[in-house]
């Protein structure tokens, strides 16, 4: 078993995807799966991963994997949970990069917490050369009390990719992104956090969030209220089924209030 599996979606990433690639390969932890799944854009993105796979002659532990047809990164990384056999799941997007110590740094916090969900803070890189600190919401590390889960609803936001998951407690809640092209990554956070039992935090910035005119969370004037919808319709399924909707229902009230409908709003006329 590696320690953890990386999971990549990949579409039409071709000016930075080599960065990320160069960003993983020189991580301090050793024997990590990495698990690219193409998701069959229009530009050579697969063939920089090839390429660079057999360059550096990369261990099986690189490959590559696909999605039936173009599906959005939430169906892409599900692909990849499936497929992954580490002990713990990150996933990265393949235009931002990471620092050489995170994924190290994050396992250790993990396997010293016993956590399900092991996470650091993030920096967003700016086309302009800025930076901006971002930080996840704060209650320190061990188990999660009923207080510190209702913060954690109320207060989250989707920077899954600064974050281990322990596989086998994904895969007993049977957490998943939904199938939704908008709102898959909150409403995959908003599962993970109904039902973590211990967590670990760093607030070192080890992840980078690059932005740039591409980024698909940055387009403006696309009407996505149905998919979000979708998304947050399906965390509410999730707590339904784990019954948590009576303990967290102001919280679910909340968080599809704000995530569904009104970020929609604000995106649209933004």
């Amino acid at each position: 078993m590696h320690p953890i599996s990386i999971v990549i979606p990949v579409y039409n990433v071709a000016p930075y995807v080599e960065r990320c690639m160069d960003s993983i390969v020189h991580q301090t932890l050793q024997d990590t799966e990495v698990i690219f799944v193409d998701d069959h854009g229009k530009d050579d993105s697969i063939a920089i991963v090839q390429r660079f796979i057999q360059t550096h002659r990369l261990s099986k532990a690189w490959h590559i994997i696909a999605t039936p047809e173009n599906s959005g990164p939430g169906i892409a990384r599900n692909i990849g949970i499936e497929q992954a056999s580490g002990q713990y799941i990150a996933f990265c997007d393949a235009d931002d990069w990471v620092e050489p110590t995170m994924y190290e740094q994050l396992y250790d916090l993990a396997q010293n917490q016993n956590a399900d969900i092991s996470s650091a803070a993030a920096i967003l890189d700016y086309p302009d050369g800025s930076h901006r600190l971002m930080l996840n919401p704060e209650v320190g590390s061990g188990e999660v009390s009923l207080e510190q889960r209702r913060y954690l609803l109320s207060h989250f936001v989707s920077n899954f990719t600064t974050m281990l998951f322990r596989r086998e407690w994904l895969n007993q809640y049977s957490i998943r992104f939904p199938q939704a092209r908008s709102g898959e990554d909150s409403s995959f956070m908003g599962q993970c956090y109904l039902v973590a039992q211990r967590i670990a935090q760093t607030n070192q910035p080890l992840y980078h969030y690059v932005i740039h005119e591409d980024s698909i969370s940055h387009r403006t004037h696309v009407w996505r209220g149905k998919d979000k919808r979708k998304a947050f319709g399906a965390l509410i399924d999730f707590a339904k089924l784990n019954g948590l909707c009576p303990t967290f229902r102001k919280e679910l009230i909340f968080i599809y209030i704000k995530k569904a409908l009104l970020t929609t709003i604000k995106e649209w006329i933004h």
